[in-house]
């Protein structure tokens, strides 16, 4: 693409510029593992919240900073060099691996996707870590916004989970999660920010379910948890409360203060379904007699914090 050329043509700039703005923020979301935008002098212009699931960095401390405040010492040179050939050469993408700083004071080995795109005037990357998420077959069934599964990962799982409780005589509970008040915060504060909030809740959610279960998402502002097991009808209340209670702690995002709320329908297979669509589609009715449920009023409170 010619940019000045589309530009003079465009006859708005400013739109011209959003709809790059636009483009950016679709693929940061929609990339799989760790995804950053970087300048063409190194400076991390942007991330998605997949970053603190394996760095610990937040992405508002990445923004603005720069990539050679993170590469080790020794890696420095090849690293930063095999960029800036993208920019000088005729290839039109590479792949190279160094060590990351993480918070924790030690460094995360890294593999590098990275293009340079001439329209944007940045390199667009997604990196792994290796020995873990670089695995394709792992990503397929991982979400890249938040890490925990995906739908493709519940179609697999859920079925699996149900016959071996159908063969043991044993049951599986499913929680349906919608979070109330979370466009609120998405119009008010900006995707950003909301896809932070996304990745901070299902943190919270794999702290409700620890080593008994999954949490997946299915898009959106919407998820299931999936519990191997149940031990009656007061446990199953009392996870759907602690969901409630967990999600609806207040975040920090993006320097504001934010609270929202979790509507929280449940089944349990054997007692309320029979066949692995019909639990999934009791936890996701309105309203069922038989399946435990928990909700809160929608609250979203965004002030600067003291």
């Amino acid at each position: 693409m010619d940019f000045d050329r589309f530009l003079e043509e465009c006859g708005d700039p400013h739109m011209l510029e959003r709809l790059f703005q636009v483009e950016r923020y679709a693929w940061l979301a929609l990339a799989q593992g760790l995804a950053a935008v970087i300048s063409i002098d190194g400076e991390i212009e942007d991330v998605n919240p997949s970053w603190e699931r394996v760095t610990g960095h937040e992405p508002e401390t990445l923004r603005d900073s720069y990539l050679l405040e993170y590469i080790h010492f020794e890696d420095r040179e090849k690293a930063l060099g095999t960029m800036q050939r993208l920019i000088t050469s005729d290839i039109g993408s590479t792949s190279f691996s160094f060590r990351f700083l993480d918070t924790s004071g030690g460094h995360k080995l890294l593999n590098w996707e990275a293009i340079y795109s001439p329209d944007h005037n940045a390199y667009f990357c997604v990196a792994n870590e290796v020995g873990d998420a670089a695995n394709m077959e792992v990503l397929a069934f991982r979400d890249g916004l938040t890490g925990v599964r995906n739908r493709l990962a519940l179609e697999r799982d859920l079925p699996m989970v149900v016959d071996r409780a159908r063969d043991r005589g044993g049951c599986v509970l499913i929680y349906f999660i919608d979070l109330d008040g979370f466009k609120e915060v998405n119009d008010t504060l900006g995707h950003k920010a909301g896809d932070t909030l996304l990745a901070r809740v299902a943190e919270r959610l794999l702290a409700c379910v620890a080593e008994e279960g999954s949490v997946y998402r299915m898009g959106g502002d919407e998820f299931i948890v999936l519990l191997n097991r149940c031990n009656g009808k007061t446990h199953a209340e009392d996870i759907a409360s602690d969901i409630v209670r967990r999600v609806g702690e207040t975040y920090v995002v993006a320097g504001r203060e934010v609270t929202i709320g979790a509507s929280v329908g449940g089944a349990c297979f054997p007692a309320n379904a029979s066949s692995v669509q019909e639990l999934v589609d009791k936890a996701d009715q309105p309203c069922t007699r038989s399946r435990p449920r928990a909700r809160t009023a929608t609250v979203s409170t965004m002030s600067p914090p003291a």
